[in-house]
């Protein structure tokens, strides 16, 4: 099956992406970074950690790149508004990066393994284009892991459905509890493996994201172009997919609702040869 961004690049998907930042997303990664350093981060998105990360090690560079056109053009933008002149950002595949051998000191992923087909061939870009002895960091979610309540028949339904998207698009909602093994079959040496759990507040940071994945008109074409139905049993699943999404909605409106999920992270370094 192709490859597929689960998510999207909705204004809902981009604005998710935007709350995050070097502080709250990558901090196990940033005691690994000194000044000078030259920096990859792959699937950077909107650009927000990147950012980030320029700061951590000004006056080194920092490159981010996406295969979305539309995500590099919002990231450029909050570079210029916020005057960081230490990052630049290019269109990309992780698949078959545009760069030299041994180009970085350091290359940094986030919410991306998740999406990957092959992440054993994207690993071994990422080993080719650092530098001996570079570090890698990687963090991905499991969503083994997420803690929510109070459940329904319903939100139990949502989730399930968005584990199942994920994986229909060749993806991996579990990859976050194997992203150590995934290093060691590229041979990097892992310095570090951690996990940390998100919980979002308000709730409907989360609910409303994975409300409008199950909405979206793209993924019900999506779901008859592949062949896992035909239209008339989608028609028919219609009303299951409003009430997954409204019972999401109806968690965030929820005296005690909560809603936490599970991040994985790995440090390796390339060594041997």
């Amino acid at each position: 099956m192709p490859e597929k961004y689960t998510p999207g690049y909705s204004s809902n998907a981009t604005n998710f992406m935007s709350n995050r930042s070097v502080d709250t997303h990558a901090a196990f990664f940033t005691s690994y970074l000194r000044p000078e350093m030259k920096l990859l981060d792959c699937g950077c998105g909107p650009g927000t950690i990147t950012l980030g990360l320029a700061k951590v090690i000004a006056p080194g560079t920092v490159t981010g790149i996406d295969r979305e056109v539309s995500q590099i053009r919002i990231a450029a933008e909050n570079a210029l508004t916020q005057a960081v002149s230490n990052a630049n950002f290019l269109e990309g595949n992780i698949y078959a990066l545009p760069f030299p051998d041994d180009s970085f000191d350091a290359v940094f992923s986030h919410a991306l393994f998740e999406h990957l087909q092959e992440p054993v061939k994207a690993l071994r870009e990422l080993w080719r284009v650092l530098k001996p002895e570079g570090i890698v960091g990687l963090r991905s979610p499991d969503l083994g892991g997420l803690l929510i309540a109070p459940t329904t028949p319903e939100l139990d339904k949502a989730i399930s459905y968005c584990k199942w998207l994920q994986q229909q698009n060749s993806g991996n909602p579990y990859v976050g509890r194997e992203l150590r093994a995934l290093l060691r079959q590229v041979e990097f040496t892992t310095i570090k493996a951690s996990a940390s759990c998100e919980c979002y507040e308000p709730l409907s940071l989360a609910t409303e994201y994975l409300a409008l994945i199950i909405e979206a008109s793209e993924k019900v074409d999506q779901v008859v172009e592949k062949g896992w139905t035909d239209e008339r049993c989608l028609r028919r699943a219609m009303p299951t997919l409003k009430a997954m999404s409204g019972a999401l909605r109806e968690l965030s409106q929820h005296p005690d609702g909560f809603f936490a999920q599970t991040w994985c992270e790995v440090v390796g370094q390339k060594t041997g040869k």
